[in-house]
């Protein structure tokens, strides 16, 4: 079974495309890595995974099951950003701690 699947998910901020009818299957135990270049659709691919940013066309599929109407709560994904909301002050441990803690 895969845990998740994107099914030719396409998003458009106006005339820029940032992610162009990707489709992926991640079978349970494996992992991936998205990389790639500043503006490649990495960062809004992972929004529409976790539900921050609705995609124009295409689906997300979480354990075989469509979450697309799903609020990011509900669908118990994490997304940890690389930079911008780390503490420097703190480890990694305790920066993901601090948002279970409070």
């Amino acid at each position: 079974m895969n845990v998740l699947e994107l099914k030719e998910v396409t998003k458009r901020y106006g005339e820029f495309t940032a992610v162009d009818a990707v489709s992926l299957k991640i079978e349970k135990g494996k992992v991936l890595s998205l990389l790639g270049p500043s503006g490649c659709g990495k960062t809004t691919t992972l929004r529409i995974i976790a539900g921050f940013t609705l995609p124009d066309s295409g689906t997300v599929e979480i354990a075989g099951d469509n979450v697309g109407q799903l609020k990011p709560y509900e669908r118990n994904v994490g997304l940890l950003f690389q930079d911008y909301a780390l503490f420097p002050h703190m480890t990694v441990a305790q920066n993901v701690a601090y948002g279970m803690r409070y």
